[in-house]
């Protein structure tokens, strides 16, 4: 009897779904689009989702903005503000209509980075036939799955400085936060932490969810996320992907080989703010020499017109 033999699909022939959730941080979802239209070609997907949630009028027109550049490009404007309901049910209905599609998910403080999204496809493709690995993700360095892959190279790359990455966890310490962002913009950490070519995946039981790609092996298990608060049952969409990680004793693939940066957990975004400001880091991200910031330091967000790196279209 004949074999069957499955080809590999080529990168192009997958059309993912992207789903953009946004709320609150207005300069922080323009470097976000910034970011995915500078190093992507939007066409690849079979259809980009933003998720709307309780949004400004400025921070909705500039939503609008990127929706009417972009034809396969959907906004869903969805309150009031909070995962529970209007969030989560937005998703119970985009990956329910997509339960056979390949779904990215990134939150508005996700910065892409070059060919991003050629690699998350690719490790997507790698692991589509393992049951135990239904989801991947780019190596984040401010994320607890980011920092625990890049445990051995710290502590071998700066071991006078240990202090500054160990400590308290990822999402409430600011010190490590501010090192990260400082090493990443002034000391090139990204580069050269890529040149001695690390392992191509790594593999963690647990997951934040600012940027992942997945498909039906694991909505089955987590849909429909709750849509009504209820004591003891879990009210996030990370918490229920990480549940059902635990539960079947699966993993995630974190890329060795490319990465994205998130820009801070909310316990530690007023005091980064204060000390690596959203235009330095959009700086940054298109690869310019950083410049001192001379204007005072405030609480942001501040009103749209003083974004003057950050303008859509500018």
């Amino acid at each position: 009897m004949g074999k069957l033999t499955y080809l590999r699909p080529r990168r192009g022939d997958i059309q993912p779904v992207l789903v953009l959730l946004t709320s609150h941080r207005l300069d922080c979802f323009l470097v976000c689009i910034r970011c995915l239209e500078r190093y992507t070609d939007c066409s690849r997907f079979k259809r980009i989702y933003i998720v709307a949630n309780a949004l400004t009028p400025e921070h909705l027109a500039m939503a609008k903005g990127f929706v009417a550049r972009h034809a396969n490009a959907v906004l869903l404007e969805r309150g009031p503000r909070g995962l529970v309901p209007a969030v989560l049910e937005a998703q119970n209905e985009i990956y329910a209509a997509h339960i056979d599609d390949v779904i990215i998910k990134i939150d508005e403080d996700l910065f892409v980075t070059p060919h991003w999204l050629e690699h998350l496809i690719d490790g997507y493709l790698d692991h589509a036939e393992r049951p135990d690995v239904p989801l991947v993700m780019p190596l984040v360095p401010i994320s607890p799955p980011g920092r625990h892959v890049l445990n051995r190279f710290l502590r071998l790359s700066y071991p006078s400085e240990r202090h500054m990455f160990v400590g308290p966890p990822i999402e409430e310490n600011w010190v490590y936060h501010r090192w990260m962002w400082e090493k990443l913009v002034h000391e090139n950490l990204a580069e050269v932490y890529l040149r001695d070519a690390p392992p191509k995946y790594a593999y963690v039981g647990y997951l934040t969810i600012n940027c992942v790609i997945f498909d039906q092996r694991m909505m089955r298990l987590v849909l429909p996320f709750p849509t009504t608060k209820v004591a003891g049952q879990t009210t996030t969409d990370e918490k229920a992907l990480n549940l059902a990680l635990a539960a079947g004793h699966m993993k995630v693939a974190v890329l060795g080989r490319s990465l994205a940066h998130h820009y801070s957990f909310s316990k530690c975004e007023d005091y980064l703010r204060s000390h690596m400001p959203l235009e330095r880091v959009w700086r940054f991200m298109q690869g310019l020499p950083d410049a001192p910031v001379v204007a005072p330091r405030r609480r942001w967000p501040v009103v749209p017109g003083e974004l003057k790196l950050l303008k859509v279209g500018g």
